[in-house]
């Protein structure tokens, strides 16, 4: 017997792979140097399939260009009908003819289609399911005939389960067992094939090496793991060596909470980024040339792809600005960096000001707010916002409204100032709108990142003074009122991130909380200051736990 049809489910929304999936679908990203679809593709050929289609939603366009050069079908979804429901529309072209189902954004070797047919001909078995014991575990198999007995384990990761690797061979009836309209899972045509007495068998093969590429990290982690320079594959990577003619090897440098990636290739940085979810990703270009223009020392525009969501900026270098006081002493590092950043609040006044992201008012104090207590309190702690605690916030919102006005960077912290070879740059500056001048300042000496102790910040805070024009006194009693506000955020941004796959931010979750009783504390907002102590209670146990666990790993 020879399968000759196959279904490769490309369909998706393309979220998990953002920012990468903004100009390109996820099936046609590369992996060593071959989109996953066409991986999928040449090994389905492979094993003797003449007939594929390939359904799809996001960017729809370029997989029916692809298809349409490659001898596939393309099923167009426009609204997305999931892993089951995608078989609806190719009822007819089905037939009555056994198909590969076959999910397109896998990576796998070592598997040659399914060789012993013997099971999947009888007559309670309607379809084999490649299965393997990495990843998360979470469908159950009888052993004795290796029949998938649950879908969706109670118990993942236990002995017995296994996870399935998105290939199966099926036959054309579990179409009776797929829900006729909508949308719908494959894993619901499943079990409701079970529960008629029809299985599914798995089949784990000895030699299989599988992934879900799925996710940025893996994504990532699957290309470094392969050939040499794999990433100059990417479409946006790809398109920034062609229009520079950058030669070398290309690292990846990581990815922030801004929703972008940074790729490093010679003395230029390539950053791919997402604009759909934060539009101010899209303004970097044009405020680093604006910013230029005013002599704030910004990182140069070497190209810029608004179609690829891609830019390439010069490298401002990795030291940031706590590795060079660090090298250099506090004071000296800092008083430059607080100088420029008197210079940059006064351009709020500027006449040719570029589009900014919406000012400063009481609706973003109070989103800042709310993100502390939806990420921070509630997701990390658990807790409702105290009563006492939420006049402190208005408390700090009145206080910020009636600050002066300047042009406001957002995230002016040590990590955003960027020295190589003895000069600054100031990057991150996309989300730059009007609002009050001390919230820079407080960014940069209540930073999480940096200890600063108070008799630097107290200098430092009378040099803005001087610098920016503001009366020294004003600047000492309002700075703690915008400090608070902005750990707030911080903690916030902290938790969420925190949340989404990047957990590397929780290390800073408790420098933050004691910045924020010290700010607290000084501003005299006795309930934010209190329940900031009793956070860091909470962190100090938790990292004394966890530090007493490792110790006693490493005896055993």
């Amino acid at each position: 017997m020879s399968v000759k049809k196959a279904v490769v489910l490309a369909a998706g929304y393309g979220t998990r792979l953002r920012p990468f999936t903004c100009a390109t679908p996820k099936p046609l990203l590369p992996v060593w140097g071959e989109s996953m679809l066409a991986r999928v593709v040449r090994q389905l050929r492979a094993w003797g399939v003449e007939e594929i289609v390939v359904n799809c939603h996001h960017l729809h366009e370029q997989i029916e260009a692809w298809c349409a050069a490659n001898g596939c079908r393309a099923s167009c979804e426009p609204e997305i009908l999931g892993t089951g429901g995608a078989l609806n529309p190719l009822r007819e072209w089905i037939g009555t003819d056994d198909f590969y189902l076959v999910n397109g954004d896998i990576v796998f070797e070592g598997f040659d289609g399914f060789t012993d047919l013997k099971a999947f001909a009888q007559d309670d078995v309607i379809g084999l399911a490649v299965v393997t014991k990495e990843g998360p575990r979470t469908i159950e198999v009888e052993p004795s005939r290796n029949i998938v007995t649950c879908w969706r384990s109670p118990d993942p990761g236990y002995e017995g389960t296994f996870t399935y690797c998105g290939i199966a061979l099926l036959k054309a009836s579990i179409l009776d067992y797929v829900q006729p309209q909508g949308a719908s899972s494959i894993v619901q045509a499943y079990e409701r094939a079970t529960m008629d007495g029809r299985f599914v068998l798995a089949v784990e093969p000895k030699n299989l090496l599988w992934t879900d590429a799925g996710t940025i990290p893996r994504y990532l982690e699957v290309n470094a793991e392969g050939a040499t320079n794999a990433f100059d594959a990417l479409p946006q990577v790809s398109a920034a060596l062609e229009e520079l003619h950058l030669t070398g090897p290309v690292s990846f440098l990581g990815a922030r909470g801004s929703n972008r990636c940074f790729f490093k290739v010679g003395d230029a940085v390539i950053v791919v980024y997402d604009d759909a979810a934060r539009g101010e990703n899209a303004r970097y270009a044009a405020h680093a040339k604006w910013l230029a223009s005013k002599g704030v020392a910004v990182p140069k525009v070497l190209a810029a792809r608004p179609d690829l969501k891609m830019l390439v900026l010069e490298n401002a270098g990795s030291t940031d600005l706590a590795a060079y006081a660090h090298r250099v002493g506090t004071l000296a590092a800092y008083k430059p960096v607080v100088e420029t950043l008197a210079a940059f609040g006064k351009l709020g006044d500027a006449t040719d000001l570029p589009e900014l992201e919406p000012a400063f008012g009481p609706a973003l104090w109070r989103q800042e707010q709310d993100l502390f207590k939806e990420f921070a309190l509630g997701r990390r702690y658990g807790r409702a916002c105290p009563e006492g605690v939420e006049k402190d916030f208005a408390k700090m919102a009145e206080v910020l409204e009636k600050e002066p006005r300047a042009l406001v960077h957002r995230d002016f912290q040590s990590s955003n100032i960027l020295w190589k070879n003895g000069k600054m740059r100031l990057i991150d500056f996309q989300g730059m709108r009007r609002g009050p001048a001390l919230y820079d300042l407080a960014s940069l000496l209540y930073d999480p990142y940096v200890k600063l102790s108070d008799v630097d910040r107290k200098a430092l805070a009378a040099l803005y003074a001087r610098e920016s024009g503001l009366a020294q006194t004003h600047v000492a009693e309002a700075l703690p009122f915008a400090a608070a506000q902005r750990l707030v955020q911080a903690l916030g941004a902290y938790g969420r991130l925190a949340s989404v796959g990047q957990p590397g931010f929780a290390r800073f979750i408790l420098p933050a909380l004691e910045n924020l009783l010290a700010a607290a504390d000084e501003a005299e907002l006795d309930a934010l200051g209190g329940l900031a102590e009793e956070l860091i209670a909470i962190e100090m146990k938790h990292a004394h736990t966890h530090a007493a666990h490792v110790h006693g790993r490493a005896k055993d």
